[in-house]
């Protein structure tokens, strides 16, 4: 929730504070996500195989102090160019940590298969308190944002310090000394098509966190009305995930169902933002995503780990934490150039058109054969 709450405060107010702050194009912004995004996913693959092979406190600590020492210097000095380079500093901090945390709760859903969907909640929780704040920071000063994220990633290096156990204690002595960590070629396949729908819904959910805002504005919507978006989509998680959660049995089928229907909700949140600059139907697209994101990035994790044993559940974690950071970096250079090359509404109805060929496509997974050993 804290790790969460840092990056809510910060990422939905970059694309803003450097196009309109420090004056730069929608373009120069996407290669500066683009860094970013590209540090944090070499940061998850670095993370991810450190996990399965070295300690897991001092991974954690690693990650954690890059993060608060690269937000002290940007609260000093928040300007271009030192800007982009500490972000992207900021970022591989935040990949290192992240992974290592997906890691961890992979280990723990071998005790309750609900860590995935608890952890979900808890982070939007986080996530919602943040963006909402957000705005109302930035109306400030940038400073206090990256000041504020500061304390709420030193805070969450004290729960790991004070809180968590060895990973060592919890992996399975039976794969401790299995030679082969790696999965056989159709598992590692079903493992790059769960990572390839990372990219695509991560790619085009960055829109919201970055070009959707610069619609808005456009559009004469203010940014603290933006941010409220955010707010609500984490009440609607809040309250409604609970109870979908339940619909759905603890099986590879229904958690393959999950990711068709998230994906497919994301796709028609692209359609009902076309040609519109109405506050309402902005929210009812925030409510889709919100409904998509309970159903497939819930359960992407959980597939994942179907497909893991102790000895690389840190690495397949890391593969689709790995997907999801190259969508982020992907996101916002990919639609500021889509949106310039063409415009808003055109766009929209590509990235709707992305989500139903991979919902499609996702019709191929099937349940590992060695589940009942890995999960």
């Amino acid at each position: 929730m804290l790790v969460n709450m840092g990056i809510g405060l910060i990422m939905p107010i970059t694309t803003l504070y450097i196009h309109n702050t420090l004056h730069k194009s929608l373009v120069v912004a996407g290669y500066a996500l683009l860094g970013f995004s590209g540090a944090m996913a070499l940061g998850n693959l670095i993370g991810g195989r450190l996990f399965d092979k070295w300690k897991t406190k001092p991974l954690m600590y690693l990650g954690g102090i890059d993060m608060v020492l690269s937000l002290l210097l940007l609260a000093i000095y928040p300007e271009w160019p030192l800007y982009p380079i500490l972000l992207i500093l900021y970022g591989l901090g935040l990949g290192v940590l992240n992974a290592s945390i997906n890691s961890y709760l992979a280990f723990l859903q071998k005790f309750d298969s609900n860590i995935f969907n608890n952890g979900y909640w808890v982070a939007n929780i986080g996530m919602g308190i943040a963006t909402f704040l957000s705005g109302i920071l930035f109306s400030i000063n940038i400073r206090v944002v990256f000041g504020s994220s500061v304390i709420l990633f030193l805070l969450a290096l004290f729960i790991i310090k004070t809180k968590f156990v060895s990973i060592d204690t919890l992996r399975n002595p039976l794969e401790k000394n299995t030679k082969n960590a790696l999965p056989n070629n159709r598992t590692f396949g079903y493992i790059l098509l769960l990572s390839l729908t990372m990219i695509v819904v991560w790619a085009c959910y960055e829109q919201w966190n970055s070009n959707v805002s610069v619609l808005m504005t456009n559009n004469g919507i203010s940014v603290q009305k933006y941010s409220i978006l955010f707010t609500i989509s984490t009440v609607e998680i809040i309250i409604l995930q609970p109870f979908i959660i339940r619909l759905f049995p603890n099986t590879f089928k229904a958690d393959k169902l999950r990711v068709i229907l998230g994906v497919l909700l994301f796709a028609f949140s692209y359609l009902i933002i076309i040609n519109t600059g109405n506050y309402w139907r902005f929210i009812a697209g925030i409510t889709l995503v919100s409904l998509g994101e309970m159903l497939a990035l819930t359960a992407i994790p959980i597939l994942l780990n179907r497909y893991a044993n102790d000895r690389n559940r840190g690495t397949v974690q890391a593969v689709g934490s790995l997907s999801g950071a190259i969508g982020r970096a992907l996101g916002p250079l990919f639609g500021g150039y889509l949106i310039t090359s063409l415009d808003y509404n055109k766009s929209f109805v590509i990235f709707f058109c992305a989500h139903l060929i991979i919902a499609f496509i996702l019709i191929l997974l099937h349940e590992s054969k060695n589940l009942e050993q890995n999960f």
